[in-house]
């Protein structure tokens, strides 16, 4: 089971945690939306938290968003600080697996870092994930995950995750879930 988000009583006080308060209020509102996330990690103090190779996309921010709240397009300070602390969690991992600090990894780092994220996957769904997530400077190089891609795939899989647990019921056997047509072309809508 993947390392799930961390709700606002497992951290330390929001009150203690002032720099992340300070970055959330500096966009004078109670909630943030996918524009202010992307400010907020791009253009901010936070920014220099993360790779220094890559910038959050629009795209990155509405996937964090989602992976944090199902139920709306906006954080609260709470919701914020799970965003980040999940976004630490993820940069942690790819930061021991990338030693020169170039803001890639190998194929194989990448499985070892789902796996120590507890993300159960078979080998035919990592395969389909660096075909999905990897790169090559030409034909002859050896496909590479960037950390925008890893980052990515995190939200995604977090995101995926914890959608599949909400549908399980308890009376099934374990894995087996069961959506609607509907169900399922809003749950792939919001990948």
């Amino acid at each position: 089971m993947p390392i799930q988000r961390q709700n606002a009583n497992d951290q330390s006080s929001l009150s203690s945690n002032s720099f992340l308060q300070q970055i959330f209020e500096s966009r004078l509102k109670s909630e943030i939306d996918e524009n202010d996330l992307l400010i907020l990690l791009n253009d901010t103090e936070l920014s220099r938290s993360f790779d220094r190779h890559s910038k959050f996309t629009i795209d990155h921010c509405k996937l964090l968003i989602s992976a944090v709240v199902h139920s709306k397009n906006t954080l609260s300070l709470p919701e914020f600080v799970s965003v980040v602390n999940l976004l630490y969690t993820w940069r942690n991992f790819f930061r021991r697996h990338d030693l020169d600090r170039n803001g890639i990894i190998e194929p194989y780092a990448l499985v070892n870092i789902l796996n120590s994220l507890r993300f159960n996957l078979s080998p035919s769904t990592l395969e389909i994930i660096i075909k999905r997530y990897s790169t090559r400077a030409d034909d002859n190089s050896l496909a590479k995950i960037s950390f925008e891609h890893y980052v990515q795939l995190c939200a995604r899989l977090t995101l995926l995750n914890n959608l599949m647990q909400q549908k399980s019921t308890n009376d099934s056997p374990r894995n087996i879930c069961s959506f609607s047509i509907d169900e399922f072309m809003q749950l792939s809508l919001n990948l």
